[in-house]
């Protein structure tokens, strides 16, 4: 009849979190040492409960009310429970206000790591110390105290370890749902999940060693902060590419052991400039960063996390393998000396990496009487992005700039070399047989993924706001019960600076939130512009 069958679901869900903590505190000074003691306990319980009924075909079409469902009804439900007990402990030593030296210490006993059926304590329970040292040279030494130029001088190293359970609650078990058209009469049918779980895991582990000072020059209008890092990820928890033919597509390892090292610098000016009325603040932040995978499961020197990324041992993590055309030994596209056409390397490589190297943020304030304005700029560098989900459909179709900037003519590959019959030859007059449909929608290009690999770098600014402090003598009337009227307006993510190879989005944007980025899809929503203002009055 054309007629519209009445559907109707409905479901209910209880959650609670039950929490306490209990810690004491210890204090003594001996002579030129200050003592500091605090040991405690935490703990934890998460509680949920999830029921949903459903029919897709009701008897009466207006009784919303799954009593009127023809045949079975859908069902599910699901009672998730977890557990977190911690005991932690913290020693605080100092010496004449200078020296100064912490050690800290927690031991959890995390349910998550094991069934709850079959609740083993050794395999649950962790330990992870840390230890950190300072010395304020500024006080400890004469001359620095009495400075003119040195303000503030801090030496400062740490050494310590975290651990972390990157599992879901209850999730070491292979379930099962109902599958597709079951339950049928008194038949009942289930499938497994995609994702293979193990029985066990062991918690993430991340070890840190750090290095740096601060200081502060001229009665504290210069700023500066540097720190030199290294840490050691082991056993991260990650999903896995896996073969179909054993029923899952992916697994949940222990998979990854990966280091990464950094140089982080901070300025702050304040003020960077003083004239009259006129103050101008200025900060940046600077960071270098690096990974390189050093371990990953037994007998296995890389693997596939899905949308193209892998990882490598002796790569950064997380890294692209994709397609290129056959290169010479310059780099050169080869191609053939008649048709001028290149040819497709099936083999994936190693090719760019999707985090960024260089993190810069810049923050300038400029305020004059009653007035504030504030800009925020970011960049990021490094890194590369893999656009061919937009791409080769746009390339396929004749629309996108490449496929446009030679008129859709014949041309001559661009880097590209040919076999003379004793060398290769740098290629400046072969042109391909084909520069339309024939070239850019068969394998010969969108097949080569490097078409599409482009730098991920960009220049933004975040913010810029104006701010207005308003006379409090224009409220005079109200007898002081306004005390102040503060009037913004603000703009974000105003303007985005992109290299010429990026011609397809903005790079912050991913086709998935896991650990596999990088990667852009044609369902991508693009950036937008905010503005927005606020008035506050403090009464």
């Amino acid at each position: 009849s054309g007629d519209l069958v009445a559907q109707v679901a409905d479901g209910i869900s209880t959650s609670s979190r039950i929490s306490s903590e209990f810690f004491a505190t210890a204090r003594k000074k001996v002579g030129s040492f200050d003592f500091n003691l605090l040991v405690g306990q935490s703990f934890r319980e998460e509680n949920s409960k999830n029921i949903n009924v459903s029919s897709n075909n009701l008897a009466f079409p207006t009784l919303f009310n799954i009593i009127g469902r023809k045949g079975e009804p859908g069902a599910s439900e699901s009672n998730l429970k977890a557990r977190l007990m911690r005991f932690f402990g913290k020693l605080s030593i100092g010496y004449n206000n200078w020296a100064f030296l912490e050690g800290t210490a927690s031991y959890d006993v995390n349910s998550r790591l094991a069934y709850f059926y079959d609740f083993d304590f050794n395999a649950i329970n962790f330990f992870y110390p840390g230890v950190n040292a300072s010395i304020l040279l500024s006080e400890a030494i004469p001359a620095i105290k009495n400075s003119k130029v040195i303000s503030y001088l801090k030496l400062r190293g740490a050494i310590s370890k975290t651990g972390n359970v990157n599992l879901g609650i209850q999730a070491l078990e292979n379930t099962y749902g109902l599958g597709g058209g079951f339950p049928y009469g008194s038949l009942v049918g289930y499938t497994s999940g995609n994702v293979l779980r193990l029985p066990r895991y062991t918690p993430e582990f991340v070890k840190n060693n750090e290095l740096g000072f601060e200081l502060s020059l001229f009665r504290n209008r210069v700023n500066i902060e540097a720190t030199a890092y290294t840490q050691d990820n082991t056993d991260q928890i990650v999903q896995v590419q896996y073969s179909g033919s054993t029923g899952f597509t992916s697994a949940l390892l222990n998979a990854a052991s990966f280091e990464n090292k950094g140089l982080e610098f901070d300025l702050r000016l304040t003020p960077l400039v003083k004239l009259g009325d006129v103050n101008i603040d200025f900060k940046a932040n600077y960071t270098y960063q690096t990974n390189e995978v050093t371990k990953i499961i037994e007998g296995v020197d890389q693997l596939g996390i899905g949308n193209g990324n892998y990882v490598i041992v002796g790569q950064p993590a997380y890294t692209f393998q994709l397609t290129d055309y056959i290169r010479d030994d310059q780099g050169r596209v080869i191609v053939n000396p008649t048709t001028g056409l290149p040819t497709v390397d099936p083999t994936i490589k190693p090719f760019g990496h999707t985090q960024p190297n260089h993190l810069l943020g810049l923050n300038l304030t400029v305020t004059w009487k009653d007035l504030t304005l504030g800009a925020v700029a970011d960049y990021r560098g490094g890194a590369q992005i893999y656009t061919g989900n937009i791409g080769t459909g746009m390339d396929f179709s004749g629309i996108s700039k490449r496929s446009g900037q030679n008129g859709r003519q014949p041309f001559v590959f661009p880097n590209s070399s040919y076999w003379d019959g004793s060398k290769y030859v740098a290629n400046t007059n072969i042109y391909m047989i084909s520069g339309g449909y024939n070239f850019w929608s068969q394998a010969v290009n969108t097949s080569a993924n490097t078409n599409y690999l482009v730098s991920g770098d960009f220049w933004k600014i975040r913010e810029i706001s104006l701010s207005w402090n308003m006379p409090t003598k224009w409220f005079g009337f109200t007898k002081n019960a306004i005390k102040g009227v503060n009037l913004t307006v603000s703009g974000r993510n105003l303007f985005m600076f992109l290299p010429s190879t990026n011609e397809w989005y903005d790079p912050e944007f991913a086709n998935t939130t896991g650990n596999a980025q990088g990667v852009a899809s044609l369902d991508n929503t693009p950036p937008t512009r905010i503005f927005g203002a606020s008035l506050n009055v403090t009464l």
